[in-house]
C-alpha cells in the first residue's frame, strides 16, 4: 500500500478514516434490537448460502476482473439489512459479508479489501441517513407501504449506488492512470446488474417482513443471475484482445463488415486505417516482452481517446492496430489518419522492468471506402499496401491508398 501514489494513498487512508469514525459514531448510539437478531440472522445465512453456492463461478469472474467495480450481488442481503435492521446491526451485516467475501471466494490485497469494504460502509451509512431524514419517525427501520416511501428507498439505493461506486471508481483512476473514466465505471450493463441487486434487496426485505423462509426461494434466481454475469465475461472476452481491451481481429473484422454493409446501403463513405508501430521488436528485444506489453496498453489507450464513441479499434497481433472511421468522407481521411498517428508519435513508456523511458511512433496506411475497395478483403490489403510504402518511406509517416481503377473510372479517364 505504501508504495502508491501519493494522491491515491491520502484517498485510501481518509476514506477508512471516516468509515472508522462512521462505525464508532453509530457503536456508540442507543440500540433497541428485539426481534431483529432474527432477521440479521437469517439475512446473514442467506448471504452465507448465496455466496457458497456461486463460489466456483466468482473464482472464475475474478481472474477475469479488470479495473472495474466487480458486481457480485452480495447487496442484495446488505440493502435488506439496511432497510430492516438497526444501523448497528446493518453495519455488522456489511462486515460479515464482506469478511465472507475476503475468506472465501476473492483473494485481493489486503489493503484493497479493506478499502473496499469501508467504501460499502459508507454508502451503506448514506443510504441510512437519507432513509432516517426523509422518512417519518418510526417508519424506519422498516419497510413503508406509500408510493412516497418507495420512493424514498429507490432514492437510498440511489445515494448506496452513487456513493460506492464513486469511491471505488476514484481510487481506480488514482491507481492505474491509464485507465479510462469509462472503464473504471465498469459498463452500463454491469451497473445495471448492481441496480438490479438493490432492487432485490428491497424484495428481500419484503420477504423477510411476511415470512422469514420466504428468503431462500430468491436462491435460485440469484444463481441464474451469477450464471449470466459469467457468460456475458466470457463473450467480453471472445470479443476483446487481452493485452489492451480493444476489439480482437474477429470481432473488428465482423463488425467492419456489417459497417461497411450499412455504408452501401445508405450510400454512405467510411475509412480504414491501418496502424503499425515502428521497431517494436526492437523494443521487446531491447527492454523486454512487459516494457512491449506496457507500450501497447498506451497506445491503445492513446487511440481511444483520439477516436470518436462510434469509431472502432481493433489490435490484429503483433504490434498492428486497425481503426474503423464510420461516415468518414475520403477527403477527411488523410487528416484523419495523420492524427491518430500523431497520438501515437512522440509517446513515452517508462519501461516496468528497468524504469527507462520508450519513445514510440507509427506508420500508417489509409483507405476510404468505397473509392478504396469494395468491401472489407479489398480495403485491407490496399491498407496493407499502404502502410508498407509508409515503412518503405522512412517509416513514421502515413501514406493513402489510391482509389480502385473500376470501367467507370476508366472510360471517364480515357474520355
Amino acid at each position: 500500500m505504501w508504495s502508491l501514489r501519493v494522491p491515491a494513498l491520502i484517498t485510501l487512508l481518509t476514506v477508512e478514516f471516516f468509515a472508522l469514525g462512521v462505525t464508532v459514531f453509530v457503536l456508540r448510539a442507543n440500540h433497541t434490537f428485539g426481534d431483529a437478531w432474527l432477521t440479521f440472522g437469517a439475512l446473514s445465512v442467506g448471504s452465507v448460502v448465496h455466496m457458497e453456492l456461486v463460489h466456483t463461478i466468482e473464482r472464475v469472474r475474478e481472474r477475469g476482473r479488470a479495473n472495474t467495480p466487480h458486481m457480485d450481488l452480495k447487496s442484495v442481503w446488505t440493502f435488506a439489512g439496511l432497510l430492516l435492521l438497526p444501523p448497528a446491526l446493518s453495519l455488522a451485516l456489511v462486515a460479515l459479508t464482506c469478511l465472507h467475501q475476503r475468506v472465501r471466494l476473492i483473494r485481493m490485497q489486503t489493503f484493497r479489501w479493506v478499502y473496499s469494504s469501508c467504501a460499502v460502509l459508507l454508502a451503506t451509512y448514506a443510504a441510512m441517513a437519507v432513509l432516517d431524514s426523509a422518512l417519518p419517525p418510526g417508519d424506519y427501520p422498516g419497510l413503508p407501504s406509500s408510493w412516497f416511501g418507495v420512493s424514498i428507498i429507490i432514492a437510498a439505493a440511489a445515494i448506496r449506488w452513487f456513493v460506492n461506486t464513486a469511491l471505488i471508481v476514484a481510487v481506480i483512476l488514482l491507481t492505474s492512470p491509464r485507465t479510462t473514466g469509462q472503464e473504471a465505471l465498469g459498463g452500463f450493463g454491469n451497473n445495471l446488474i448492481e441496480f438490479a441487486a438493490l432492487s432485490l434487496g428491497a424484495i428481500t426485505a419484503m420477504a423477510v417482513v411476511h415470512d422469514v423462509w420466504y428468503v431462500f426461494l430468491l436462491l435460485p434466481p440469484l444463481l441464474v443471475l451469477h450464471r449470466s454475469l459469467m457468460l456475458s465475461q466470457y463473450e467480453e472476452a471472445a470479443r476483446t484482445d487481452a493485452k489492451t481491451g480493444l476489439a480482437n481481429a474477429v470481432h473488428w473484422s465482423e463488425v467492419a463488415r456489417s459497417e461497411l454493409a450499412r455504408a452501401e446501403r445508405d450510400e454512405k463513405q467510411a475509412g480504414v486505417i491501418m496502424l503499425d508501430l515502428d521497431h517494436f521488436k526492437k523494443i521487446n528485444d531491447t527492454y523486454g516482452h512487459m516494457t512491449g506489453d506496457a507500450v501497447l496498453t498506451t497506445v491503445a489507450s492513446a487511440l481511444r481517446k483520439e477516436a470518436r464513441d462510434y469509431d472502432l479499434i481493433g489490435r490484429f497481433g503483433g504490434e498492428e492496430f486497425m481503426i474503423l472511421l464510420p461516415d468518414t468522407d475520403a477527403e477527411a481521411l488523410p487528416t484523419i489518419a495523420e492524427r491518430f498517428r500523431h497520438c501515437i508519435n512522440g509517446l513515452i513508456v517508462i519501461s516496468p522492468d528497468n524504469h527507462q523511458s520508450v519513445t514510440v511512433t507509427a506508420s500508417a496506411g489509409a483507405v476510404g471506402f468505397p473509392v478504396g475497395g469494395s468491401d472489407l478483403d479489398e480495403l485491407l490489403l490496399a491498407a496493407d499496401a499502404a502502410l508498407y510504402r509508409a515503412k518503405e518511406s522512412g517509416r513514421n509517416r502515413t501514406c493513402m491508398a489510391p482509389p480502385v481503377v473500376t470501367s467507370d473510372t476508366a472510360g471517364d479517364a480515357a474520355e
